[in-house]
């Protein structure tokens, strides 16, 4: 509902049809039957092409400006990268982490 928040109509349809795909993927009714695993169809305008960089891409387009944002906490409430396995969110998270400025420092318990 947030996301059809203020938009048109024409955005408000497009919205639908992703959040109809993304439940259809997840409720298994994509693909055909299955043991879990499927080979499903992706639409072409949901794949990121034009780049050497997808997930470079990806990070830029959902966090644009990212570094002059860093002090605003509404900024990353209003923003997700949701991603299907644990390694895609670890590369996502590594890429992320990467932009902070300053030294990492680790602390373990």
């Amino acid at each position: 509902m947030r996301l059809t928040a203020g938009k048109d109509p024409s955005e408000i349809q497009q919205t639908k049809l992703f959040a109809n795909l993304l439940l259809d993927i997840g409720d298994g009714n994509v693909g055909g039957s299955n043991n879990g695993d499927a080979v499903i169809y992706i639409p072409e305008d949901f794949l990121i092409t034009q780049s050497s960089d997808p997930t470079g891409s990806l990070i830029e387009f959902v966090y644009p400006s990212f570094l002059d944002n860093l002090n605003d906490p509404k900024y990353f409430e209003e923003r997700s990268i949701l991603a299907s396995k644990n390694e895609v969110v670890q590369e996502i998270n590594d890429r992320l982490l990467s932009l902070f400025p300053g030294e990492e420092k680790e602390y373990v318990s």
